[in-house]
Parts: C-alpha cells; sequence; structure tokens
C-alpha cells in the first residue's frame, strides 16, 4: 500500500475536517471501449451475440469505474499539494466555493469558513503530518483513511498549548462534482487527542 506522508491541519471540535479536491478534468478519465470486431453473423443464440442491455450494462459499469479512479487521483493530488500548505489559491482549484462539512454532529458551509478553519489550526498544530494510511473510491465518493500526528502548540478546542504530542486516526468521506470537493464528512478520533493533551482523563489501563 502506497502512503502519503505531509505536514496538514486539524479542525477543532466545533470545526469540520476540511478536506478538498483538485479537478483533473476529462482528460485523466479518457478511454476507449473495444466492440466484438468479429465479421462472422451471428444470432440470438450464439455466444457471440451481445444484446443492447448488455452493452449498456458494460458502459455504465466503464463509465462509473474511469468516474471513480478519476476522482482517486483528484484525492492523491489533494493530499500531496494542498494538505502540506494550506495554500488559499490551491483551495480554489480543490474546494468547491459552496462545500460543505460535516463533522461532530455540526455542519459548516462554504470554502472561505473551511480555510478560516485551516489558517486556526495550522496555529494550533504547524508541524502536523497526515500520513495516508488507504484510500478508496467509488462512483463519485472517495473514502480516506488517516494517521496524524503533531506536536500541540497553538489553542486547540478550548486547550491552550500544551507541547504535547498526539498521534489520532482520522477517516473522512469526500463527495466530488466537476472536479471538486462539494461534501466532506469526517470522522477525527477526538477523544483520543483531548487525553493527549491532558484535557480529559485518559482510561484507565486494563
Amino acid at each position: 500500500m502506497r502512503r502519503y506522508k505531509k505536514r496538514a491541519v486539524v479542525v477543532t471540535a466545533l470545526g469540520a475536517l476540511g478536506l478538498a479536491a483538485f479537478g483533473a478534468g476529462a482528460a485523466d478519465a479518457v478511454g476507449t471501449v473495444h466492440g466484438n470486431t468479429g465479421t462472422s453473423k451471428s444470432t440470438s443464440t450464439e455466444t457471440g451475440s451481445r444484446s443492447p442491455s448488455h452493452v449498456s450494462a458494460e458502459s455504465a459499469s466503464w463509465s462509473h469505474g474511469t468516474t471513480a479512479q478519476a476522482n482517486k487521483r483528484i484525492m492523491q493530488r489533494f493530499t500531496s499539494e494542498f494538505l502540506p500548505t494550506g495554500d488559499p489559491a490551491l483551495a480554489r482549484k480543490f474546494i468547491s466555493p459552496d462545500i460543505v462539512m460535516h463533522f461532530a454532529g455540526t455542519t459548516q458551509q462554504g470554502r472561505a469558513t473551511y480555510l478560516g478553519v485551516v489558517a486556526a489550526n495550522m496555529k494550533a498544530f504547524p508541524d502536523l503530518e497526515w500520513t495516508v494510511e488507504d484510500m478508496r473510491a467509488e462512483g463519485d465518493t472517495v473514502a480516506v483513511r488517516y494517521v496524524m500526528t503533531g506536536t500541540h502548540q497553538g489553542p486547540f478546542a478550548g486547550v491552550e498549548a500544551t507541547g504535547k504530542a498526539i498521534r489520532a486516526e482520522s477517516m473522512a468521506f469526500y463527495r466530488l462534482a466537476d472536479g471538486k470537493i462539494v461534501e466532506e464528512r469526517a470522522q477525527l478520533d477526538m477523544l483520543g487527542i483531548l487525553q493527549q493533551m491532558g484535557a480529559v482523563p485518559a482510561a484507565p489501563a486494563a
């Protein structure tokens, strides 16, 4: 499994884990479907015969697959190009202006809101790194599983800097349209982070 490691940002407990994608365009999904080129005549009972419904189903399956792969390539570019910097110029390429983010029972909307969360959390964890452990794509959705590490050097979730190292797992589902993320749903191990910062008592050892 290939891994992508980079510096990035983490969201507050009340914020959305803002992630997005870059529009690679239709060129990334270009391909060719080769039909049956046999010259012999066939009837509906011959094995070489292909009904219209069979061809349509095959075409739909091919289109679905290429869309998923194109979206996965977009997310690979997002994790390697945008996450390390949080660059607003790149955000315009990766993130829909109307992106909707769901996290910890809250919903936020808009690229400007997302960038505000990013800027605040770059101060909280300036050395944060995200390692992509797994990435799966299906249709218009890409799922990414991360491991996050960093040092708590600024206010985060109402907790002042502690200088403590953190390590947490995160999972996010991204829905893409027209080459950009339009919706993101994130699950971040906030309890683990707060425990590592000393803001919440750690569970007793078994």
